[in-house]
């Protein structure tokens, strides 16, 4: 559509509202001065691969303050791997929260944990050993733990691969296979007293608890 200036344009996004509006362009046309508006119902935030730059025209958005106010799940205010959705009126969400974690219960509606009793070890090669105390993970738990960071339990490979770049630790974790494994790079009396990957290759009673090997690529 046409307007005399940004002022008209700005004033048809309020009119339709956030629903409808959230940014718009301006670009001057060769119609005797008049200018070209085009209204978007998104914003470069939140589409930056759609929402580009263009010869001629100046581009209009809403504070990032603003946009979170009324489309919340912007701002991914869901934690953990919780999946944010938007409520019946603009501002209003909810979070759906993953599969509780058996020892690292949610503490609120936004699926927050007490990340105090998490431990995550610097990764190798993509893999990582994380625990919540010692040893207090069954198969599923160790599972979950990966997924709220956005891994999964890592493959006997991969572990083999991080340990061939120099990972070690002395505690069991369960891989993906469903065995409980770690590796080491010295001989230590308590921990195997041999170099490799210690553990035995049959798997393990899925509700026996271990520590956790991720992998995230």
């Amino acid at each position: 559509m046409e307007v005399q200036d940004y002022f008209d344009c700005s004033f048809l996004c309020l009119e339709h509202g956030p629903s409808a509006c959230l940014s718009f362009n301006v670009g001057k046309t060769n119609n005797n001065g008049y200018y070209t508006c085009e209204l978007s119902n998104s914003e470069r935030y939140l589409e930056p691969h759609r929402i580009q730059e263009r010869a001629s025209y100046d581009y209009y958005g809403m504070a990032t303050e603003s946009l979170f106010s009324l489309l919340p799940c912007a701002s991914s205010p869901c934690k953990y791997g919780g999946t944010c959705i938007h409520g019946p009126r603009l501002g209003e969400f909810s979070c759906q929260c993953g599969v509780e974690i058996t020892v690292l219960p949610f503490i609120d509606d936004t699926c927050n944990v007490d990340s105090t009793g998490i431990t995550i070890l610097t990764p190798i090669q993509g893999v990582f050993h994380t625990k919540v105390g010692r040893y207090n993970l069954n198969y599923y738990d160790a599972q979950r733990l990966c997924e709220i960071y956005g891994a999964t339990l890592a493959t006997y490979n991969q572990l083999y691969e991080a340990w061939q770049a120099g990972l070690q630790n002395c505690a069991y974790g369960w891989l993906a296979d469903a065995t409980a494994r770690y590796p080491m790079q010295t001989k230590k009396y308590n921990c195997g007293n041999r170099i490799g990957i210690i553990g035995s290759p049959t798997p393990k009673n899925k509700t026996n608890k271990y520590n956790s090997w991720c992998y995230k690529d």
